[in-house]
This record gives structure tokens, sequence and C-alpha cells, in this order.
């Protein structure tokens, strides 16, 4: 692999974040200030295990998709989520590599971090790629 082509790891990560800007959401690659509002994506943590042969490398990504919404606004929580699921599915290539999805899960937690209660809604996505 070039130094001037990207990881799997973060085209796997491009593709998801672009997704979920298609889908209107707002979303950041860190966690933003409280005064964002709500709601929004958080593409945060990704788990990767690289496998490498004499001229290819291919693996799994496992990449964690943070949802945070208003506690009173759980459907709205809920859709946002089988939404970003769907389009994880879809997921079948990225600019150099072809990606399969192979496990989803999904959890929705009450988080009182803010001060106020939230929903937050984490989904952990497994792809292969090759």
């Amino acid at each position: 692999m070039t130094a001037d082509l990207k990881s799997p790891q973060q085209q796997i990560f491009d593709a998801i974040f672009a997704s979920s800007l298609k889908l209107g959401y707002r979303t950041f690659d860190y966690l933003p200030a409280n005064e964002v509002g709500y709601p929004f994506v958080y593409v945060g943590e990704q788990h990767d295990f690289d496998l490498r042969t004499k001229s290819n490398i291919y693996g799994n990504v496992v990449q964690v998709i943070h949802i945070f919404h208003n506690y009173k606004k759980r459907r709205e929580l809920t859709t946002m989520i089988d939404a970003l699921k769907v389009r994880c599915r879809k997921l079948k290539q990225t600019e150099n590599f072809y990606v399969t999805c192979r496990n989803i899960s999904s959890q929705t937690l009450i988080d009182d971090s803010a001060g106020e209660p939230l929903l937050h809604g984490i989904i952990e996505v497994e792809f292969q790629f090759h």
C-alpha cells in the first residue's frame, strides 16, 4: 500500500461519515460542545484486525457510531439508528477496497453525563475488507 492511498480503515470511516451526512444528520468526528443541540451523530471508535498476504491487505474493522438525542425523542433516535444500519449494510465498496458488512449490533442507553437526560444510541458495525 502506497503512502498516498488512504488506509482501508480511513476509507470505511469516511464512507460512514458521508452516509450520515447524506441522511441529513449533523455528523462529527468528535464529541461536540453541549451548545450544538440534539440530535447529532458522532462517528467514533474503531477497532482493526488486519491480515496481510504478500501482495494484499485484508481484514476486519469494527466501527462504532454514536447518536445522541433528547430523552423524549426515542422514536426519532431509533429511526436514525435504523437508517444508519441500512446504509452500513448497503456499503459494498470504498475508494480502493471491497467491503462486506458482517455484523451489526446496537443499543440505546440513558445518558445523564451532560447534566440533562439524553438518549445515547450506539451502533457497532463489523466490516470485512479486501
